[in-house]
Order: C-alpha cells, then structure tokens, then sequence
C-alpha cells in the first residue's frame, strides 16, 4: 500500500471553474486540435483520479512545469491503487486540463 494514498479525501470533489471554448482558443498553439471535449474529458479524469488520495489541487497551484512533473508520478500511484485505468492518453488528457486551466486569466 502507498503510504501517499490512502483513503479517498475527496471523492466525487468538483473543481469550481468550468472548461469553456475560450480556454480551449487560448491554447490552440500549445495543443493543436485540442477541443473542448477532450478539455472536459480531463477535467472528469482529474476529478475522479486524484481525488483518490487527496483533495484536489487547483490548476493554477502550480506552474505547467511542476504539472509536467506531478501529473505522471500521481498516475502512477493513482493505477496503482485503482488498478491501471489511466493510460497514457488519459494522462495526457489530465495534463492539457490542469495547464489549461492553470493558465487561464484570473
């Protein structure tokens, strides 16, 4: 068992912003393509996973390089403890969320 998750802190926890077109146009040139399905699609993901073992963090806690590091460790322990339902596409699709969301104006 990993000692950083343990019980769900946060289960069924709802970040307070909603994704919208707008954060998906202001970052076209980081993620070509990206939609707002796929920007939800993280959001859903976000929120189900890393509840598991803490409450969840606001995209904006950190910077998109500190994301880049976080987000692969927290799926790693996050399969660990729920048996493997992230893939890499999954962590992907939380990755683009929290720098989505992370950058969005305040």
């Amino acid at each position: 068992m990993l000692a950083a998750c343990g019980t769900a802190k946060n289960s069924g926890a709802k970040v307070e912003s909603m994704p919208s077109q707008a954060d998906v146009e202001r970052v076209q040139g980081k993620f070509p393509g990206y939609t707002l399905t796929d920007l939800n699609d993280g959001k859903k993901l976000f929120e189900a996973n890393c509840a598991l073992c803490h409450g969840l963090k606001k995209p904006a806690s950190r910077t998109e390089e500190q994301w880049n590091t976080i987000v692969p460790r927290m799926v790693k322990k996050a399969n660990a403890k729920n048996g493997n339902t992230l893939d890499a596409a999954g962590e992907e699709k939380i990755l683009r969320y929290v720098v989505t969301m992370g950058s969005a104006p305040k």
